[in-house]
């Protein structure tokens, strides 16, 4: 690859970030502005933005069709299912013109992660983009924070940290993937080891500075997850039978005794309210349940097929005005990726979706064959993501940052194991030759 095209491959992953994390004016400076202002897809300057992503991606795809063409015959097949239904929805959707509009952006997504994957990228190359990036917008939070606190604190959260990003909880996740992306560079480079551990202690300073509990639960079950699957420190010949018989017998213990003081099984509330209120949360999850309740009349209206990809949360006048006029507020989204995916790609789509993730999980555990560090740091990103949807809505929602995170880590897996089981025959493809996402030894093998 020459030096031009490896900065446009680069440029695509920095740009995407770019996109998915920084607010596209100075609305945010003001709260009645922010609330007031359409930050979607469909404002001109996101839409510059997106067109100029996806005409460099279709650059780099083009410049590199052959390799590109089987890269993308080797994607999860649920990924291709889904973008097809997607489509299909148009005929039926309220919005046709707003479907169409957020196909166009998935498909592009879809086309830059795999300009960003492996042969045209090496893995490596985009995990270590990937980090830097989200530590350089760590960094900017960092200084806005501290030398212009009117822009970087929000002060109605109790000062949280927001950075140059939208809001906490999107600075938040930033800090937890930057997180988990330097603990993994810090378990697998041991000439970095210093810089490792000090990206490891910036980065869960901004998530503490961003008092997001969200991004904290899940930054420390994903790294627990990677040091687990990645087994540097833990080992053992039955640890996963261990850790199995271990997690059900803490729980059947639990519900005995619970049962044996309170002659009742425990309910959802006492089992989340003592959590919760660690975090200052209610059981209710912040009144989530509440939006999740009244949405499921708009999915059992078209419980099948779904209302249409992106054609519910529109805002004023659109089919998600019933739920505005029942709190007095407009809900940016259903607060659950797994209902509003229900809501508008109904039972068929929500299970290709499902058949979406099984096999990246598959597709993970084959991978740890060749790779298990890059395996275990992917399996633990997926772990952010599904659970994370369990209270926000990030499943096929365009440009936001965690669906970016999705859609790359889905290319990037099939993509690398489908070139390194490639690898295992008696030669390797010439566009492979040195190509520096394959392990030593398969490269051997070559």
């Amino acid at each position: 690859m020459t030096p031009g095209m490896r900065l446009l491959v680069t440029s695509l992953v920095v740009f995407s970030m770019i996109v998915a994390l920084i607010p596209t004016n100075l609305a945010y400076l003001d709260l009645t502005l922010r609330l007031s202002t359409d930050f979607s897809e469909g404002s001109v300057v996101r839409q510059l933005q997106l067109s100029l992503l996806f005409l460099i991606a279709l650059w780099v795809f083009y410049r590199h069709l052959p390799v590109s063409l089987s890269s993308l015959r080797a994607v999860n097949p649920f990924l291709l299912l889904i973008v097809l239904y997607c489509a299909a929805t148009v005929v039926w959707s309220p919005y046709p013109v707003v479907t169409l509009k957020r196909i166009i952006i998935l498909g592009g997504l879809v086309l830059v992660g795999l300009c960003i994957a492996p042969p045209i990228n090496s893995a490596a190359q985009f995990l270590r983009t990937l980090r830097i990036t989200l530590t350089t917008i760590c960094g900017l939070s960092f200084v806005t924070a501290i030398a212009l606190p009117h822009i970087g604190v929000d002060y109605a959260l109790g000062g949280a940290w927001r950075g140059v990003t939208w809001q906490k909880n999107t600075l938040g996740s930033v800090a937890s993937y930057a997180t988990l992306l330097w603990l993994y560079e810090l378990t697998t480079n041991s000439q970095q080891r210093r810089i490792s551990a000090f990206g490891v202690a910036f980065s869960l300073f901004m998530l503490i500075m961003t008092k997001s509990s969200t991004a904290t639960v899940l930054t420390v079950l994903a790294c627990g997850m990677y040091l687990y699957s990645h087994r540097v420190w833990l080992q053992g010949r039955y640890l996963n039978v261990a850790m199995v018989l271990s997690s059900l017998c803490t729980v059947v213990l639990f519900v005995h005794f619970y049962y044996v003081v309170n002659a009742q099984l425990p309910t959802w509330g006492t089992i989340v309210g003592p959590i919760a209120a660690i975090f200052d949360k209610g059981t209710d999850l912040t009144g989530r349940t509440e939006i999740w309740q009244i949405l499921l009349l708009s999915i059992n209206q078209h419980l099948v097929t779904g209302i249409g990809y992106g054609a519910f949360w529109l805002g004023a006048d659109s089919p998600a005005q019933f739920i505005a006029d029942e709190f007095g507020w407009m809900p940016a989204h259903g607060h659950n990726g797994y209902l509003d995916l229900l809501n508008e790609l109904g039972v068929i789509g929500l299970s290709l979706f499902m058949g979406l993730l099984i096999w990246h999980a598959i597709s993970i555990l084959r991978l740890m064959r060749f790779d298990r560090p890059q395996a275990a740091l992917h399996l633990s990103i997926i772990l952010i993501i599904i659970i994370s949807n369990i209270t926000e809505t990030d499943f096929l929602s365009g440009s936001q940052f965690q669906n970016l995170m999705l859609l790359f880590s889905l290319i990037t897996v099939s993509t690398q194991l489908y070139w390194l089981q490639l690898g295992q025959g008696n030669s390797a493809p010439p566009v492979l030759a040195g190509a520096s996402f394959l392990t030593s030894s398969t490269r051997k093998k070559w």
